[in-house]
């Protein structure tokens, strides 16, 4: 068997490597302007840890004998079915 090469060979010794995107990129990111970070993160610390009307409606279905209703049920024991088996078990 007789391999003949094409085209040329550079070596890696001879590759320079662009670092002055990164230094754009660096640049750029020392102008950015985060004033309005402190505002948004007083707006995020006053939001409520939980919303009232959301835990009652939770509280309500988790009374409920029927929910989730079977039909649900079962669609997600068979997605968790095929899931499991892999892709070749339908």
């Amino acid at each position: 068997m007789d391999i003949q090469r094409t085209g040329t060979f550079e070596p890696v010794s001879k590759i320079q490597r662009n670092i002055t995107r990164r230094e754009t990129q660096a640049a750029a990111t020392e102008e950015q302007d985060f004033s309005q970070t402190d505002a948004l993160r007083g707006a995020l610390d006053n939001l409520p840890s939980s919303r009232p009307e959301r835990v009652q409606r939770a509280r309500e279905l988790a009374n409920q004998v029927e929910y989730p209703p079977a039909k649900t049920i079962r669609q997600l024991s068979d997605l968790l079915a095929v899931k499991m088996q892999g892709p070749l078990a339908l």
